[in-house]
């Protein structure tokens, strides 16, 4: 009796965790659409899009919506919609504190990764010299092959470590395991 007495008590503790927390995003979503539909049209910055499909679409009033559209890998965060004449417009806010942060960010990455030195590179260039650097051993081995002399008289062009023994050269990876 105990347990389902626990257990009725448990589950109406999360029920009404789960109210008030709908309740409050409900009353922060109406204060949000209330404060969107005060501010003026002017505020907002204008994305254009062309939107004729295969069907008439119908003229719309604006619509509230809290949304984030990515088009051409920007991201942008839209307040309002609306569709007219088969052109989509959106409506968005500039996120000036965000793009800061976005550059910072990035000025400090290009820093760490390519020791602070400013070139014309592109990022991918200066990322695989990076990446060829500092994740692929750079080990050269040279065998010498030459077409008129017979294949035991080549001997390989190998300088092992004068502190191994002769006839042992250090490689940088462990053997393969043998079954």
């Amino acid at each position: 009796m105990k347990r389902i007495a626990s257990l009725f008590l448990i589950v109406t503790l999360f029920y009404n965790v789960m109210g008030y927390y709908l309740m409050f995003a409900y009353q922060e979503e109406q204060a949000w659409v209330s404060t969107m539909e005060k501010r003026h049209d002017t505020e907002f910055e204008v994305i254009q899009l062309n939107a004729t499909l295969y069907s008439f679409i119908e003229d719309t009033d604006f619509e509230y919506v809290n949304e984030d559209v990515v088009i051409n890998n920007k991201r942008y965060h839209i307040f309002k919609k609306r569709i007219q004449n088969n052109i989509l417009s959106l409506y968005y806010l500039r996120n000036a504190h965000q793009d800061a942060i976005s550059q910072d960010l990035k000025d400090i990455v290009d820093n760490q990764l390519f020791n602070g030195s400013s070139s014309k590179e592109s990022p991918v260039k200066k990322l695989m010299k990076s990446f060829l650097q500092d994740y692929i051993p750079n080990n050269t081995v040279c065998l010498a092959f030459y077409p008129k002399t017979a294949i035991l008289s080549a001997e390989p062009i190998i300088t092992p470590n004068q502190a191994l023994d002769s006839g042992y050269t250090s490689i940088s990876y462990s053997p393969p395991d043998f079954v």
